[in-house]
């Protein structure tokens, strides 16, 4: 096979001392940023690319997918048998993710996409939405909210949601607006309405907490309900529309 025959190569990647043989007319039909790489802003004579944030076996999952259109074993196979799995961030998958955003390599992104799709968890999609964001797998995220709107009182017991919290505060206002808008498309009432707009009344919502519940009517309809302080009054409010 063209990947495993170094003869004719004519580029080699140092990734972290492991070098790997490659042939420019590959990559760069595969990649625009190869392409722009190799014969827009490359010095002809340099034959040697040395790439310092990625891990060898990612590069080599890269590769693998450049030259055969495929994903290695490693990669589709999320392996739970460990007494320690890894988390979201920490799988192949979701290193190859950020390899397919660098690169530009969009059939690549849905792949990883598909597999870490698999995995989402209470536990887990808290910080794989974290990835789909930051990565640009609109696809992944639109799954990761809907599946927090419809679990939300489990994820927000998760290691992941306090991540959120301090680090994504768009994304975690992005959650509470699918909540709510999960709400409205339950209730049939209106249009959807942002849940930050329904309690701060355009103040700073920085400071602010959130707490939701869920009850159920006599019809056995449920509601949503947030409690908001802001470090000293409460107040509660239905997410639902009122009439």
């Amino acid at each position: 096979m063209l990947l495993e025959n170094e003869d004719g190569s004519d580029i080699t990647f140092n990734v972290s001392g492991v070098k790997f043989h490659a042939h420019k007319l590959v990559m760069a039909a595969r990649s625009p940023v190869f392409e722009e790489e190799f014969f827009d802003g490359m010095d002809e004579d340099n034959d040697e690319i040395i790439i310092t944030d990625m891990e060898p076996n990612v590069f080599k999952a890269l590769l693998h997918f450049i030259y055969r259109d495929s994903l290695m074993e490693d990669v589709e196979s999320l392996d739970t048998s460990s007494s320690s799995v890894p988390s979201a961030s920490d799988t192949l998958a979701a290193k190859l993710l950020a390899a397919a955003d660098k690169y530009g390599l969009p059939r690549l992104r849905l792949m990883c996409e598909s597999v870490l799709c698999k995995d989402i968890s209470v536990s887990s999609v808290a910080n794989i939405l974290a990835l789909a964001d930051r990565y640009n797998a609109t696809d992944l995220k639109s799954i990761c909210l809907k599946f927090a709107a419809e679990n939300l009182l489990a994820v927000m017991e998760s290691d992941g949601f306090e991540y959120l919290k301090e680090n994504c505060p768009l994304l975690q206002s992005e959650l509470l607006k699918t909540v709510a808008g999960c709400e409205e498309e339950r209730s049939g009432e209106g249009k959807s309405q942002s849940v930050w707009a329904q309690f701060s009344d355009n103040d700073d919502t920085n400071n602010l907490s959130v707490r939701l519940q869920t009850w159920e009517n006599c019809e056995g309809n449920q509601s949503l309900w947030i409690q908001v302080s802001d470090g000293g009054d409460a107040s509660g409010r239905n997410l639902r529309q009122e009439s």
